[in-house]
């Protein structure tokens, strides 16, 4: 699933950044369009009042030609403020409203159903705030802004956001882009490795039939561990390692399994090499998982490399004073089992929580920084889980949530 979200993320981004970007060129374009239309409009009326202020100061005109002249200025004038919506109000010399024009839409009528007078008054003192108001005999006129003034003002901030949007959804294109190309190599290198170990792996196959032919070393019969059943049980682990990454590389097939089997196989796996992996400090491994736990739905083959990385990162952080680690089954939690895996030891410094899974983040020395990234990548990616890293007062407790296997439901 997450996958298909990814591939989603990185092909949404890009449409969102088409999307913004044509819009952003398309609003523009309109707008310059709006503005050109309107200074065109502006400069015939200015035309007009021109010519028409020149006509009427040549001096060879009768009374009533001028006032005819000045009439058409004013309806041009008029006719402009109607289509432009400026606010008006005209008052007499002492401040008292006589008419006004384009008021807002929302503002407030008296009970007469015309404006009331001391909202008039009050919208008079903001329109003075921008302007001083032009005074003629008798009375003052007091104006405010084009009504599109206001929308001019926002085109800078919603240009300002769009620019920004664009850029986020093209650095986080890039992003997904660079993330995907790395992904990429990583599993070309995983296909290659599980590739080259092939050969060396067929070739020790064929040394453990030789050595099987032969009679068994004197230690496996005292007691001790059969050394060639030990070392057939290494190859057999090589070669899971390399079926390993294979799949890494491919989306898995999922089918039922048990988490708790599981848990048994990895703890039995490590009790017999704890001794040289813990050094010196007793390490104990705990699987507190009820038999009957619901069965999950993943890669076996996948899920125990996880696994097997959590708790290898547990003894590594436990060596060489010793503790304890503790595999358990906390219950269901919506479609999924959610399990833990937690550790006694000293934990992971604050500095790093946020950025564990991480490649390349690690607690280690010498660490590569790799395994709890693959761990997210397993869980996450190629079984629409999760897992995060819970705060825990000492040691390092992980949180693992897996699809449960419902009746009925078949492997994918």
């Amino acid at each position: 699933m997450l996958p298909v979200i990814r591939l989603w993320n990185r092909r949404g981004g890009a449409l969102l950044l088409a999307v913004l970007s044509t819009s952003v060129l398309v609003s523009s374009a309109v707008f310059s369009r709006q503005q050109a239309e309107e200074r065109r409009l502006d400069a015939a009326v200015l035309g007009q009042l021109t010519a028409i202020s020149i006509a009427a100061a040549a001096g060879n005109l009768t009374v009533e030609e001028q006032n005819e002249l000045w009439n058409q200025a004013s309806n041009q004038v008029i006719n402009q403020v109607g289509r432009l919506r400026i606010p008006i109000v005209i008052t007499d010399t002492l401040g008292n409203p006589s008419s006004s024009a384009h008021l807002p839409d929302d503002f407030p009528l008296g009970p007469t159903g015309e404006p009331d007078d001391q909202a008039l008054r009050d919208f008079v003192a903001e329109l003075d705030a921008l302007r001083p108001p032009f005074g003629a005999p008798g009375l003052q006129v007091h104006f405010g802004d084009p009504e599109f003034t206001s929308r001019l003002r926002l085109i800078p901030w919603l240009q300002a956001a769009s620019l920004l949007v664009i850029l986020g959804s093209g650095g986080w294109l890039l992003f997904l882009s660079f993330r995907s190309e790395r992904e990429r190599i990583w599993s070309a290198m995983a296909r290659e490795s599980a590739h080259q170990m092939g050969t060396p792996l067929s070739s020790l196959v064929g040394w453990l039939e030789v050595l099987e032919d032969r009679p068994r070393p004197r230690g496996s019969e005292v007691g001790q561990p059969d050394l060639i059943d030990e070392m057939a049980a290494d190859v057999t682990r090589l070669q899971k390692v390399s079926r390993r990454f294979e799949l890494i590389g491919h989306k898995p097939k999922l089918e039922p399994m048990s988490m708790r089997a599981m848990a048994l196989q990895l703890r039995q796996y490590f009790e017999a090499r704890l001794p040289t992996l813990s050094r010196t400090g007793k390490i104990e491994i705990e699987v507190e998982m009820e038999p009957e736990s619901p069965e999950v739905l993943g890669n076996p083959t996948l899920l125990e490399w996880a696994f097997e990385n959590l708790i290898k990162n547990a003894i590594d952080a436990l060596a060489p004073e010793g503790g304890r680690i503790v595999i358990s089954h906390l219950g269901p939690s919506g479609r999924r089992s959610v399990f833990r895996v937690l550790d006694t030891g000293p934990g992971i410094p604050p500095a790093l929580r946020d950025k564990i899974f991480n490649i390349g983040v690690t607690t280690k020395k010498h660490g590569w920084g790799v395994g709890l990234s693959l761990v997210r990548r397993i869980v996450e990616d190629m079984h629409d889980g999760s897992i995060r890293l819970e705060d825990t007062g000492r040691g390092a407790s992980f949180r693992i949530e897996l699809p449960r296997q419902r009746p009925g439901k078949r492997g994918t």
